[in-house]
């Protein structure tokens, strides 16, 4: 099993972390504290605790951002699981919620190689179908510019790895090192699967 860090995929940016926070935690405790703030003294329903609105409303606070902080904990988490694996039977994949095994076999190792997304529009993931995205991180299933599914697992790179399968999806990864990915890719391939 190979995990060298120079073929290792680049891990999730700053930025992306600091997005998740914003839309996880920060937006929905805002808003909740604007609904509050916006309802005012409003009679409504029984008060929680003592008949006391503001305490009523601080543990309403609370709430929102323990469950906010507790789902913002799992997704980060989530995030920082983005791998990849190369050994004698192929290429395994794992990103956020996601991951893939693929044998030599259903790589198509002869048209592998690193495109520039600046250049290349054609294959920047644009639908997301069943994956995660964030500015600056993308994982899991995408439809590309050209329509192909792609199984993406990039973090705000335009330098990637494009590697087609015969599973019927494309492979957009964004190792550390693009080119010494695919030289072990084809190092490690046995010699009927690098046609």
């Amino acid at each position: 099993m190979d995990t060298t860090p120079a073929w290792q995929l680049q891990p999730p940016s700053p930025t992306s972390r600091l997005w998740l926070f914003l839309l996880l935690v920060a937006l929905p405790v805002a808003i909740a504290a604007g609904a509050i703030a916006y309802a005012g003294d409003d009679p409504g329903p029984k008060q929680l605790i003592g008949g006391s609105p503001l305490l009523t409303n601080a543990l309403i606070l609370a709430g929102i951002l323990a469950l906010t902080l507790a789902i913002h904990w799992l997704i980060a988490r989530a995030m920082r699981r983005h791998a990849v694996t190369l050994d004698s039977d192929g290429l395994a994949i794992t990103t956020s919620f996601y991951s893939r095994r693929l044998g030599w076999r259903e790589l198509q190792l002869s048209q592998a190689r690193i495109v520039d997304l600046g250049e290349r529009t054609e294959l920047k993931p644009v639908l997301k179908t069943n994956g995660a995205s964030l500015p600056g991180f993308h994982s899991g299933w995408f439809r590309l510019r050209n329509l192909h599914r792609a199984f993406v697992a990039t973090v705000g790179g335009t330098r990637l790895v494009y590697l087609p399968t015969t599973a019927g999806y494309d492979l957009l990864l964004q190792p550390r090192q693009p080119q010494a990915f695919v030289q072990r890719l084809a190092e490690l391939a046995p010699p009927g699967a690098r046609d």
